[in-house]
């Protein structure tokens, strides 16, 4: 079977795993990135979750054992760790997923690929049996079928679904990222956190979340995470920030912080209004999106497909973002090898409820995260 020039757009977890199942098959593709090379290995330095359900499909294409996988890409695998969650996570969840390092998972996709980057997509059009991406840097190229894998602000979800917006949910959230010494880390965190790579701790509606995002002999990268539900005339939720103005955290942020009493361990390090004021915190919206399914399949009939975050996106707390991409990835690749491309509308027919419940259990997941405290993937 014949496959004409596939133009996969993003080069995160969706369109790096579609490239490598692609690239494993042998059929030809263009994997075009908006950020530069060095700004994107720079960024995805943290901890995230995978599921055996999701990254087991995808180590025949990487010809990669279970093992060896895990072994790469722990948080804690430079100092013979597994990736082990946290300490009240229900074994059957623990005994199949791990918390892997981003960078080391992307740069492990990104083997082999031909990655072209610092081309961000301006303009999409639909001509006959063709398309035309136009790019930010002013180059052009045509492609038969654009996929776009973009994430939850793709450039190319706007050109088929305008109207398509995200939903951001009621939830402050502050996220902080920390580099402590080795030294450091064993003597006020290791013996508090009993080998887990994520803990948690509420007080009140606040829930506080330090994880794991790398190990070294020398040194350890954590991340931490300050949520609550949002209140009425809440002055730490802003909703309407512009994507620039993740920077920007009120003073009343550290005010709340500096009320907290009952905080234990590290949390009382971590949460500290003098040491998180010395790092680079940022401000996340939960959000949430789902494109309308006969939106997804009529722009399929001109030979363009989204997946991943830029079709149905879940918030960063609660959702199963990279695990759901890899997903896509994997199934698009092999629903290509073994129907062409004459009929990509029918990709969706039998996973569209599939998205639609990844996005409705995400919000439930992060209601209930606020009600509950307990050790979490």
């Amino acid at each position: 079977m014949s496959h004409p020039q596939i133009s996969i757009i993003g080069a995160g977890i969706s369109g790096l795993v579609l490239g490598r199942c692609l690239l494993h098959r042998g059929i030809p593709f263009a994997l075009f990135e908006r950020d530069a090379a060095s700004s994107r290995t720079a960024r995805y330095s943290y901890g995230i979750t995978l599921h055996s359900w999701a990254y087991r499909p995808l180590l025949k294409y990487l010809e990669i054992d279970e093992k060896t996988f895990k072994k790469s890409l722990a948080v804690d695998a430079p100092v013979g760790g597994t990736g082990q969650g946290g300490n009240s996570v229900d074994e059957d969840i623990n005994a199949s997923s791990f918390r892997a390092n981003r960078q080391k998972f992307e740069h492990l996709l990104r083997n082999g690929l031909d990655v072209k980057w610092e081309h961000g997509v301006s303009e999409i059009k639909a001509h006959g049996n063709s398309n035309t991406i136009k790019f930010h840097n002013g180059e052009q190229a045509q492609s038969v079928v654009v996929v776009g894998a973009d994430g939850p602000h793709s450039a190319v979800r706007k050109s088929i679904s305008p109207v398509t917006d995200l939903n951001v949910l009621p939830f402050a959230v502050y996220n902080g990222k920390r580099r402590l010494k080795r030294q450091t880390f064993d003597e006020k965190y290791a013996s508090y956190m009993d080998g887990a790579n994520v803990i948690e701790q509420k007080e009140g509606q606040a829930l506080m979340q330090i994880s794991t995002n790398d190990r070294s002999d020398d040194s350890v990268s954590i991340s931490y995470t300050y949520s609550r539900s949002a209140q009425q005339s809440d002055a730490i939720f802003n909703p309407d920030r512009s994507m620039s103005g993740a920077t920007d955290i009120p003073d009343e942020l550290f005010e709340e912080l500096a009320k907290l009493r009952s905080l234990e361990g590290p949390f009382k390090e971590v949460f500290s209004v003098d040491s998180m004021k010395g790092d680079r915190l940022l401000n996340w919206l939960m959000r949430s999106s789902l494109v309308d399914v006969q939106e997804l399949r009529s722009a399929a009939h001109q030979g363009i497909i989204i997946i991943g975050d830029s079709a149905h996106s879940t918030p960063i707390l609660g959702g199963c973002g990279a695990n759901a991409a890899i997903q896509d990835g994997v199934e698009l690749a092999e629903y290509i090898a073994e129907n062409g491309t004459e009929s990509l509308a029918n990709f969706y027919e039998p996973r569209y409820e599939t998205w639609r419940k990844y996005v409705e259990d995400s919000e439930i997941q992060l209601a209930e995260m606020h009600g509950t405290a307990r050790a979490n993937l």
